[in-house]
């Protein structure tokens, strides 16, 4: 499952790359054209090195926000994942050391509130508190 979901990430990044690198282009022959427009209008000789290291740079910025953006969302969903795994050991552990197993449905609504509020621990806390009547602190 997380395999998966980091190939979806790599290809969304990949896709959003892609895109970016279609809009640097686009930007590149509209802004060779204005320049020799302009020339040909006016007769004069025009500067289309300008344009072409701005058309450049906003490419290189608009990269550098996808990959701090798709690097942010592989940690989030590590922490996520990792929340969801601390959290189902402590319960099964309490419900253990009370020599009872966790039924499947009451772990199904344990699992459903884990991924409901993945963003909102204290949520999560008090949720499975009252499902379980354990007081389960998750961080």
């Amino acid at each position: 499952m997380i395999l998966s979901g980091l190939t979806w990430l790599g290809f969304q990044a990949w896709i959003k790359r892609a895109w970016a690198w279609c809009k640097k282009n686009w930007k590149l022959f509209v802004g060779a054209s204005i320049p020799i427009i302009i020339m040909i209008v006016t007769r004069r000789s025009g500067d289309i090195s300008k344009i072409l290291d701005r058309v450049r740079d906003d490419y290189e910025k608009e990269i550098d926000v996808i990959n701090k953006s798709h690097d942010q969302e592989i940690r989030d969903r590590a922490l996520a994942a990792e929340r969801y795994s601390d959290t189902m050991m402590k319960i099964e552990k309490e419900y253990g050391d009370k020599k009872s197993e966790l039924d499947n449905k009451k772990r199904k609504e344990v699992e459903k509130i884990l991924k409901e509020h993945a963003d909102d621990p204290d949520e999560i806390t008090r949720r499975i508190s009252e499902l379980t009547g354990f007081n389960i602190h998750v961080s």
